[in-house]
């Protein structure tokens, strides 16, 4: 290393990191600004059940479009909600990694989102019955 002009004590340092283990201390560091525990272990957890399965092990710095749509693809229309949650915290651990210089370039999600690679999702709203205008004061007086 030193031959090549790199220093072998800086490099020896910057071992690439996996997925989980950047995903892990982020979660360990972000700990303080959870709105309660219950809100932290949520963040956590979808990425465990989720992301870690198919990208945990990977070289932070190997994670692309493709890796980044193994995820998602397989719930984006079913649990659209959990799915557009998971790419936040993919998003969020991949943009740590790079500030930290073990990755470089743009963010996958951010590139996946921009070209619209993933179908948009419409609610549908689940209606409930009224209740008919004639039983409403029987219902106050209840109340």
């Amino acid at each position: 290393m030193a031959k090549q002009g790199l220093n072998p004590r800086f490099n020896a340092q910057r071992e690439t990191q996996t997925f989980a283990e950047i995903a892990q201390q982020v979660h360990i560091d972000r700990m303080p600004t959870w709105k309660n525990t219950k809100h932290g272990q949520q963040w956590i957890n979808t990425l465990r059940d989720y992301a870690f399965p198919k990208i945990g092990r990977m070289p932070i710095d190997s994670i692309g479009q493709p890796e980044v749509l193994m995820c998602l693809s397989p719930i984006w229309t079913e649990k659209h909600e959990t799915a557009r949650r998971l790419s936040q915290r993919i998003k969020t651990v991949l943009d740590v990694a790079k500030s930290k210089g073990f990755r470089e370039g743009e963010n996958p999600v951010t590139a996946i989102k921009d070209a619209g690679v993933l179908p948009k999702v419409k609610a549908n709203p689940k209606h409930h019955k009224a209740m008919r205008w004639q039983n409403v004061p029987a219902f106050y007086t209840d109340l």
